[in-house]
């Protein structure tokens, strides 16, 4: 969560200073951005997060599924930049 975080922080900071053109940006803040989004583009995003979550676990999507694994280690998903 830490990395995610960070990456979510460093964007909302951004935001405040760097303006993309056109009306679908001009929200100022981070939750009218959120009701301003295409509820589409909104559905795309948290399928898109989903398929990667299922992927990154192999399909083992359940609490009791999950952790069966002994060689699995925790936080350990393959991302170290």
């Amino acid at each position: 969560h830490g990395r995610i975080c960070m990456l979510a922080t460093t964007g909302i900071l951004v935001q405040e200073v760097i303006r993309l053109p056109g009306d679908a940006f001009s929200a100022k803040f981070a939750l009218d951005a959120w009701a301003q989004a295409p509820r589409g583009g909104m559905l795309q995003i948290l399928v898109a997060i989903g398929l990667i979550e299922m992927v990154s676990n192999r399909f083992a999507i359940t609490a009791t599924t999950m952790f069966q694994n002994p060689a699995r280690v925790p936080g350990d998903l393959g991302f170290d930049p």
